[in-house]
């Protein structure tokens, strides 16, 4: 893998920081158009970062083929993706790596560490770890002006899948806290907590509309089939958009929120697909080369998401030429 930093490691003793360099050049890729990040299996059982637009064109692997890499999420202005990663040796961490692919480095040094989200400053990440133990799953912080060590802010109840409101306010994530696996909410220190879901499913993945409109969510039933969802961002208004007999799992919202992106095995093989907001299938995104999709962001550079006051400007008048330019 190139241009991984290992941590730095103090135990009474000078750190001592371990770099790995490799011969490959960055990957070049062409930053005037919107494009897709997604962790995908080869059929030789490499996992991979690549990306491609979101017409399935201009595929790129940004991470080495063989290491294991998965779960890629691009930072609010599309510089940067985090995302898990392990060498074979170690647990998986959370990396982060420049759009093409070049300065891997990591983000945080607990094992287990998975699924990061951005906070709308990025100034730090929540992401979902097993480092106190497999029963001790928990959503974790890491404030990057504080070391990104890691804090644990769910308590003590199973919870994984953090995804960061766009106002910064609000980390929706799953959790059993209430008996069963529901999506909840806390503030980024673990306070304020509520819940939006309660029925016999199993729901999980919330990812929150670029406005912070909405959150979508999956919802597993008792025959192990999931369907993508929609809900206010209280819990009110839930809405079912997928129906087809296959899972249709880890739904991302477009980057200006009218499209939702989703992995299904409908046709055999797991891919990514882009659907409307009434369910209807747009189009299929990835080939038959990828077994499984492992985690996916969308990012449009028209469309920034950013929370400080001229970046609202110009996302909301990217977004209404955006609308304009799709109307009838």
């Amino acid at each position: 893998m190139k241009q991984i930093a290992e941590p730095a490691r103090a135990n009474g003793i000078a750190a001592v920081a371990l770099a790995l360099l490799a011969c490959a050049a960055p990957r070049s890729w062409a930053e005037d158009g919107p494009r897709i990040a997604f962790g995908g299996v080869t059929r030789d059982f490499a996992n991979s970062i690549y990306v491609i637009t979101p017409e399935g064109d201009g595929l790129e692997e940004l991470t080495d083929h063989g290491d294991w890499a998965s779960y890629p999420e691009w930072s609010r202005d599309g510089s940067r993706i985090a995302f898990d990663y392990s060498d074979g040796a170690l647990p998986t961490r959370i990396y982060r790596m420049n759009a093409d692919g070049s300065n891997q480095k990591p983000m945080s040094y607990g094992p287990w560490d998975t699924g990061a989200t951005w906070s709308p400053q990025e100034d730090a990440i929540a992401f979902g770890s097993a480092r106190d133990g497999s029963h001790r799953q928990g959503v974790y912080t890491a404030d990057f002006h504080r070391g990104g060590g890691g804090l644990r802010i769910s308590g003590g109840t199973y919870a994984k899948f953090p995804s960061w409101s766009p106002a910064g306010d609000v980390i929706a994530y799953a959790s059993d806290r209430a008996g069963s696996v529901d999506i909840h909410t806390m503030d980024r220190l673990g306070r304020h907590l509520a819940q939006l879901t309660d029925g016999p499913d199993y729901y999980t993945e919330p990812s929150w509309h670029p406005r912070g409109e909405a959150i979508a969510f999956e919802s597993w039933d008792e025959g192990n089939r999931s369907d993508v969802y929609t809900m206010a961002p209280d819990g009110a208004d839930q809405r079912r958009l997928t129906v087809h007999p296959a899972s249709d799992t880890d739904p991302t919202w477009s980057p200006i929120g009218t499209q939702i992106l989703f992995t299904s095995d409908r046709d055999g093989d797991h891919g990514l697909f882009i659907m409307e907001l009434d369910g209807r299938i747009v189009r299929k995104v990835t080939d038959d080369r990828f077994m499984y999709i492992e985690g996916s962001s969308w990012f449009d550079p028209d469309f920034p998401r950013s929370v400080s006051p001229i970046g609202r400007h110009a996302a909301t008048w990217g977004w209404l030429k955006r609308l304009r330019a799709s109307a009838p």
